[in-house]
């Protein structure tokens, strides 16, 4: 439907224009391209693919702890509570 109704409307744009000279069409060619061109410029941005590179740097290991102050961490803080220790009392 909209393929329908997107070449109905450009037939009638062509038909306005298809007896202006040469000069007339590349300016109008001219302009249509600058009007599009923002769009265009805006989608390439949104596609951007990322790399590696671009998060080098990003983070600073300054606000994480080394590994062995997180084991002390993790080991100093373990509870268990099993009801298996209850039953040889």
């Amino acid at each position: 439907m909209t393929a329908v109704v997107l070449e109905h409307e450009t037939d009638s744009y062509w038909n306005l224009i298809k007896d202006a000279g040469n000069e007339v069409k590349l300016a109008l060619i001219k302009k249509l391209s600058d009007a599009v061109l923002p769009a265009v410029a805006e989608k390439e941005v949104k596609d951007k693919k990322y790399t590696a590179d671009d998060f080098a740097g990003i983070w600073s290991d300054a606000e994480y702890m080394d590994a062995e102050e997180m084991v002390k961490v993790i080991r100093d803080n373990r509870h268990i509570n099993s009801s298996r220790n209850n039953l040889f009392l």
